[in-house]
């Protein structure tokens, strides 16, 4: 091999703008100098965009691609690959690094033994704790000696020691790219997996003497809670499918998959219980998984110790009860709760956790914080970024309930301050009242503010009335305070919605032209088709909702729903539709008729998203107002799909007709 060959050092990155300097600077320092650098950005919203092209801009070795974000790094990383000109690839992680002379030292050793794949040794660092731990090669694992790829596949069951990033492999080895054509989901720690293939497909693999240091810290997806980390589960049991294909079912590599498996479902159901009060929106999602990977368990290969440990495996729902009594007894009170009376459960248990949550978040802005002698004592709608504000509708409602409250409770000036993840006034003024305030009226000294929580949990009449009755005591009780509410209340939908956004709201200049535009482009006769499939075509990364589903069932419902579009076509000849998803498979697959209409621009959630410029925000508000002056709103929601509340708290605004169709599958 000759000192030209080119090293492609491929990176999967998701608002990783605070590593870039550092990853780039690595890179700089490596003794072997081609290589380049091949960055695809998976729907980052901070500023990792600008930082990598301001670099690419005086370094051509760097080529940068964004893409909308699929929530794991696999896709970007086989896009990165399919991009590259390299002979040779190399995985780096954005917040990895490498010794100095890492290239230098990987591309002697696959010279000198002719390999396929050549591993570092891995360094595991926690920057947290400062803690370092090294996996394969081990103290007794002999990185003298060249191993085929196939048997080095037993050194990575049960426990994980050989991981992708860091690799230097031959492009012939890189045999599960996906990216170009479609896919089935990917799951966080899908590339376990994949790795699993690469050494089935080589047959030399060897060692080298320097060291990739795979860094933990708060951010990393495999270190913080959510939803994202039960992935394994699914991991575990496409694991076991492959080393069935391959090894057989007598084999001592399935027994270690199985027992792999069981350790899975075992450490992952405690981190379930542990954490489970963060978990709500995707609780069930995780007792599915958890249920799956428990069937796939083979008891016959368990040893007798094993077998005992867990009841001898023969009923899941009971070992899970088992190990809440250990772990997390007020699991199974709330389990309890929530089968003996569904509304108690959530006006309650949901409700204090969810405030009590919310206290927390909210706890550092109000301590030790200085009184302000300029204070006034409004009652503020507030969403500043200190605590999660919901998507744009509940942020609205929220806001108007707590004006429909003043102007009840009459003697308290209702302002907004809504400042987080962009300044509102960019996109709606002030209309009849003027809820805007100065930056010097706001406090956060406890002794002249107090914060109220109030937090929607369902959209039923008692809900609604308990609500208002929160907010009038609360206006009653602290008067002379600045009261700052921070909720979604929904009550404001019993009186008159549109009359009261109407006096608060009209459109800035910037966006009343481009309703004009759009408006321009449709027509006066047209009706709207929303649909909020968050997660399951796998293109609208909020797992929180719902997880992708397979190809063939992500199929079965888009063309369930193109097919009620179609039908709606019979019933509105005369009218375009306009459609406003979260969905871009779907908007694309719809725009091929001839009769829909899509507004071009950035879907988003501001619930989620953490961008700061105008444009990114744009379509979401336009596609409000112009399902607002539409003929008629329609939902379409499926058993899986999203309620969503935009288009018909947008319906009310213009005081048209909303109806919701039920997608049968």
């Amino acid at each position: 091999m000759k000192d030209a060959t080119l090293i492609s050092v491929v990176t999967p990155i998701y608002n990783g703008a605070r590593f870039i300097k550092d990853a780039y600077g690595c890179l700089c320092r490596q003794t072997y100098p081609n290589w380049e650098w091949v960055v695809v950005d998976d729907g980052s919203t901070d500023e990792t965009r600008e930082m990598i092209r301001h670099l690419g801009a005086s370094d051509r070795r760097i080529s940068y691609t964004w893409q909308p974000g699929s929530g794991a790094a696999k896709l970007p990383r086989d896009r990165a690959v399919f991009q590259s000109r390299g002979e040779l690839l190399l995985p780096l992680d954005i917040d990895d690094r490498l010794d100095d002379d890492y290239l230098q030292r990987m591309l002697e050793r696959m010279t000198d033994t002719n390999a396929d794949i050549v591993y570092p040794k891995m360094v595991f660092v926690d920057i947290d704790s400062g803690k370092t731990t090294q996996t394969l090669p081990h103290a007794d694992f002999d990185t003298s000696q060249v191993y085929e790829g196939r048997k080095l596949v037993r050194e990575t069951i049960p426990e994980w020691h050989i991981g992708c990033n860091g690799g230097l492999y031959r492009r012939q080895v890189w045999g599960n790219i996906y990216w170009l054509e479609e896919h089935e989901p990917i799951w966080v720690y899908s590339d376990e997996v994949d790795e699993r293939h690469y050494l089935l497909l080589a047959h030399r693999v060897a060692f080298a003497d320097t060291c990739y240091y795979y860094q933990k810290h708060g951010l990393s997806i495999t270190k913080k809670i959510s939803p994202k980390i039960f992935h394994v589960l699914k991991t575990n049991n496409l694991l076991l499918d492959l080393i069935q294909q391959h090894f057989g079912t007598d084999s001592e590599e399935y027994r270690l998959a199985n027992q792999k498996v069981l350790y899975g479902w075992h450490s992952m159901a405690i981190e379930y219980l542990k954490h489970f009060e963060q978990l709500t929106d995707a609780d069930g999602q995780i007792l599915i998984d958890l249920r799956q990977a428990f069937a796939r368990i083979d008891v016959s290969l368990l040893a007798w110790q094993e077998r005992l440990r867990f009841l001898n495996l023969c009923n899941e729902k009971l070992l899970l009860l088992a190990m809440a009594l250990r772990y997390s007894p007020k699991w199974i009170a709330e389990r309890i709760a929530q089968h003996l009376s569904p509304s108690y459960y959530h006006n309650t248990v949901l409700r204090k956790r969810s405030e009590l949550a919310m206290a927390r978040q909210i706890r550092h802005s109000y301590e030790n914080a200085p009184e302000n002698p300029s204070f006034r004592p409004y009652a503020i709608s507030m969403f500043c970024g200190n605590i999660a504000g919901g998507g744009l509708v509940d942020r609205l409602r929220g806001a108007i309930s707590l004006y429909a409250a003043c102007k009840e409770a009459k003697g308290h000036d209702f302002k907004l301050y809504f400042t987080h993840p962009f300044p509102l006034a960019d996109y709606l003024q002030p209309n009849v009242y003027d809820w805007t305030m100065k930056q010097d009226e706001l406090t956060f000294a406890p002794t002249q503010a107090q914060a109220v929580i109030a937090d929607t949990m369902t959209d039923t009449r008692q809900e609604s009335e308990r609500q208002r009755q929160h907010f009038m005591q609360q206006l009653h009780t602290h008067d002379g305070k600045q009261l700052h509410f921070y909720s979604n209340a929904i009550f404001s939908y019993d009186q008159d919605f549109a009359a009261l956004f109407a006096e608060l709201f009209r459109p800035s200049a910037r966006l009343q032209a481009s309703i004009d535009k759009a408006r321009r482009s449709l027509g006066s006769h047209y009706i709207t088709v929303s649909a909020r499939f968050c997660n399951l075509l796998d293109d609208f990364n909020e797992e929180t909702y719902s997880e992708p589903l397979p190809r063939a069932g992500q199929k079965l419902l888009l063309d369930a729903c193109l097919g009620q579009v179609e039908r709606l076509h019979h019933r509105h000849r005369d009218e375009l539709i306009l459609i406003c998803s979260d969905s871009e498979t779907f908007a694309q697959k719809a725009q091929t008729l001839t009769y829909v209409r899509v507004i071009p621009g950035t879907v988003s959630h501001i619930g989620n998203d953490t961008t700061h410029h105008y444009e990114y925000y744009e379509k979401t508000f336009i596609d409000f107002f112009l399902i607002a002056q539409a003929q008629k709103a329609y939902l379409l929601k499926s058993a899986k799909m999203h309620n969503s509340g935009f288009p018909y708290a947008a319906a009310r605004v213009g005081r048209k007709s909303y109806e919701v169709i039920a997608i049968d599958l």
